[in-house]
């Protein structure tokens, strides 16, 4: 190979490779939205389980009655 063709092969695989990178990122970024989703799911069922293990609250006091 001549140094222009390998050039222009350097300059295919960098461009290559820098779509790769721009996609990865762009997944990078789906999943970390997508794991934030599943940690907010996982509170929520958490206070729902806390609400649920909660005894009932006790009735009100009842006021004589004159």
């Amino acid at each position: 190979m001549d140094p222009a063709q390998l050039k222009k092969n350097f300059e295919e695989q960098i461009a290559t490779t820098e779509k790769q990178i721009t996609e990865l990122e762009a997944n990078l970024l789906k999943a970390k939205e997508y794991k934030l989703k599943l940690v907010g799911g996982l509170e929520t069922l958490g206070l729902l389980e806390n609400d649920s293990e909660q005894p009932p609250a006790p009735p009100a006091p009842e006021t004589p009655a004159e």
